[in-house]
């Protein structure tokens, strides 16, 4: 068996944590093996042994540190996460049904989560994982989620205009499905009233005038 060794240098090259070691971690007979002459307490002794330089081994991986990133490279390693996650989780799970949806979901959120836990100075791609959370929380079922989720894109990202509106729009159009009118038009006053704007694109005036409908809707009554 050969040997595994353990020191201090680690490095990244484009992909997992890589760290090199150079004293030996664990000697070709530490197991007690095939071949050794070790009876049962020895075995017992190395499986315990085993337990002990693997916990001692993952304590040293985990002290080790990537080098510094620049500003572009965590903007791309944040770009990288959210496309990945909604690739390969978050747009499957539409078509997907049953416990495959329940895991493509689950997946998905743990995607977007991390993404925000470990790029928090990249708006741009936080504000985009935050609203498509809240997307997920909503297909979970769990509105009231969803709706915070929706709430936070405008108050941690207040200058991600796109996401701010779409954010709000589902929020209010999620609370009007379910009743809660009072609630939803919240979220619709708020969309009137930062974007109702001359130079506003196509698309933003397009949902500035569904939510004046949902408002003077409301007001006939």
């Amino acid at each position: 068996m050969a040997s595994t060794s353990i020191g201090s240098s680690c490095r990244l090259w484009g992909g997992p944590l890589v760290c090199r070691f150079k004293e030996p971690l664990f000697p070709s007979n530490w197991w007690c093996g095939k071949g050794s002459k070790g009876g049962p307490a020895s075995r017992q002794a190395g499986g315990l042994l085993h337990i002990l330089l693997l916990s001692l081994s993952l304590a040293l991986l985990a002290s080790c540190s990537t080098p510094k990133q620049t500003p572009e490279q965590r903007y791309k390693a944040a770009q990288e996460l959210f496309n990945q996650t909604t690739k390969l989780y978050h747009l499957p799970s539409a078509q997907a049904s049953g416990a495959e949806r329940v895991k493509l979901l689950e997946e998905a959120a743990r995607g977007y989560e991390q993404l925000l836990n470990r790029y928090p100075d990249q708006p741009f791609w936080c504000a985009q994982a935050l609203r498509s959370l809240g997307n997920v929380r909503a297909d979970q079922g769990r509105l009231d989620d969803a709706i915070q989720c929706y709430r936070n894109v405008a108050s941690k990202y207040p200058g991600q205009d796109w996401e701010v509106v779409q954010a709000w729009k589902s929020a209010a159009d999620l609370l009007w499905e379910d009743g809660r009118r009072d609630e939803a038009l919240e979220f619709y006053r708020k969309i009137v009233e930062r974007f109702d704007t001359p130079n506003a694109s196509q698309v933003i005036q397009t949902i500035v005038r569904g939510a004046k409908a949902k408002l003077a809707q409301e007001n006939k009554k």
